[in-house]
């Protein structure tokens, strides 16, 4: 009797699908799933979708993750506006909304579930106060005088009062022995 994978119960037991299902379930509840039967359904789901979609040459986990990227993008798709926002971006701004919006714990059945979505959760989702921020505005604004210049200009004014200049030089000398360790002694 071949023994079934806890996490992928309609894959075979093979080593390499097994870890995918893993690194899948390790991977949703990252996203704060903690239904532990919905994750092992999503990741069995997943990795049957991975594995039905032939690509010779790949790693299992590979597609595994592949897949589940392209589920939540299309999840995403569907409840994010805005055809501005594509590819990487959608995933992104996707996973800042559910973040943000405490959908694992409020909707814990729901996460990458086709059909209708409560309202609730779309405005969840949508209303995740992610806004554009200002225009950048570029401003020409030229420095008075070069750095060289002003350090050179204060070490000019330094030299005039004397009395500066000693207690300078002394604290100076004075962390330097407390760095190395006293005066020199002769």
């Amino acid at each position: 009797m071949i023994a079934e994978s806890k996490f992928c119960p309609r894959a075979e037991a093979d080593a390499a699908w097994a870890a995918a299902a893993e690194r899948v379930a390790g991977y949703l509840r990252a996203h704060h799933l903690a239904d532990p039967h919905r994750i092992a359904e999503l990741a069995a789901d997943i990795v049957g979708m991975a594995r039905a979609r032939p690509q010779p040459g790949v790693d299992p986990i590979a597609r595994a993750m592949e897949t589940l990227d392209a589920c939540m993008h299309a999840w995403f798709a569907r409840l994010l506006p805005g055809p501005e926002v594509r590819g990487e971006q959608l995933l992104i701004r996707g996973r800042i909304a559910l973040a943000l919006g405490n959908v694992p714990k409020r909707w814990p059945g729901i996460f990458l579930r086709d059909g209708a979505m409560p309202a609730e959760l779309v405005e969840a989702m949508r209303d995740n106060g992610l806004r554009p921020g200002p225009e950048i505005r570029f401003r020409h604004m030229a420095p008075t005088e070069p750095v060289v210049a002003g350090a050179w200009t204060r070490w000019r004014a330094f030299h005039r009062w004397p009395f500066l200049r000693i207690a300078g030089v002394l604290l100076m000398a004075i962390f330097h022995w407390r760095r190395v360790g006293g005066p020199p002694v002769a």
